[in-house]
């Protein structure tokens, strides 16, 4: 792990003499026994204490970084050497086919479509995101971000992680980067934290689905990423907004200068924003599907050439004027059906 403002050889100086990197609180192993070691914030030669969720000033460290996700339960930061463990106990138990069956969650979303993901970062549906969901505070800024997520295990989270991370972050525009990012490489323009929270339908543990909703049960999680209690405020934006099925991130660059409290309103603003748009986009999605259904309800009604036209693509559609070309089709429609009507009763 690489400390934000630390040499080599002063990384490895601190590393010996437990001298950063753990919140005041957080227990680490030392010769086989549990002991507390407090945390220096980046920047700073004296550790502080834990404060609370409205008053703490979180430690930034520009960590190499990969997510394992974790429950509501299992909120608190793990270090590097514990995160390995994990991951070796993991892949030695999914290596057993009965743990594996065992284990295997279904999604509605899955269950319904029965589509796989590719392993592939680039073949990964792109984040929505918006120029909303991007806040900038002093050499920090924050990104919103939101996947359709139809599987909430840690292999499906963890693609989606993979591609924010080499294909969504290398493209991003320098000048939307704060200054100490902007002359680095494409793939050392990372973010600092990329906190999330998801939400998911999941088919309950020995049921199949024909027995109606009871059969599927939420699945929710949340990851901090070092931004302690970050991850939280995304989740009640997910529950505020009540969607579902969805991978909400938000990745912060930090760029050295300490924000306090402000910083869990802009992962809330900027959470929010992107969910807001993604929600709207698929509001718009149901609106199209609508809209060219009348539209071919009409074509027959006029011409039974004109029925056959493929339908129109209605691109650069907003919620707004959807909704009301909707309603003007749906008048037309109306319009049509009566003169139908008359035209069968005038020729009885």
């Amino acid at each position: 792990m690489q400390v934000e403002g630390l040499g080599k050889n002063q990384e490895n100086n601190a590393r010996n003499t437990g001298g950063y990197g753990l919140e005041m609180g957080e227990k680490v192993e030392e010769n086989g026994r549990s002991a507390q070691s407090p945390k220096l914030e980046s920047g700073r030669s004296l550790a502080e204490p834990s404060l609370s969720p409205n008053s703490q000033l979180s430690a930034h460290e520009n960590v190499s970084k990969r997510h394992t996700p974790s429950s509501p339960s299992a909120h608190a930061s793990t270090k590097p050497e514990d995160a390995i463990t994990k991951k070796r106990e993991h892949n030695r138990i999914s290596e057993n086919p009965e743990v594996q069956q065992q284990n295997k969650k279904v999604s509605l979303s899955t269950w319904l479509t029965s589509s796989g993901a590719s392993s592939d970062p680039s073949h990964t549906i792109a984040p929505t995101t918006c120029a909303s969901a991007r806040i900038a505070d002093r050499n920090s800024v924050f990104i919103g971000y939101v996947y359709p997520l139809t599987n909430a295990s840690p292999t499906a989270i963890s693609a989606l992680l993979d591609n924010l991370t080499h294909v969504v972050h290398p493209s991003i525009p320098v000048t939307d980067l704060p200054p100490q990012f902007q002359h680095s490489a494409s793939n050392r323009r990372g973010s600092t934290h990329d906190m999330y929270a998801y939400r998911v339908m999941q088919l309950k543990p020995g049921r199949t689905g024909l027995q109606g909703p009871n059969d599927f049960g939420i699945e929710h999680g949340l990851e901090d990423d070092g931004e302690k209690w970050g991850a939280e405020k995304i989740m009640r934006v997910i529950t505020e907004l009540g969607a579902s099925d969805v991978l909400v991130i938000v990745s912060r660059w930090y760029g050295g200068e300490l924000l306090g409290p402000v910083r869990f309103e802009h992962i809330s603003n900027a959470a929010r924003a992107a969910l807001r748009h993604y929600l709207s986009q698929d509001t718009v999605r149901e609106l199209r599907l609508r809209l060219q259904g009348l539209d071919q309800a009409i074509a027959r009604f006029r011409s039974s050439t004109a029925a056959l036209e493929p339908p129109r693509c209605y691109q650069d559609l907003t919620e707004e004027r959807a909704k009301r070309l909707v309603q003007a089709r749906q008048k037309t429609l109306q319009a049509l059906q009566r003169r139908a009507k008359e035209s069968l009763k005038n020729s009885g």
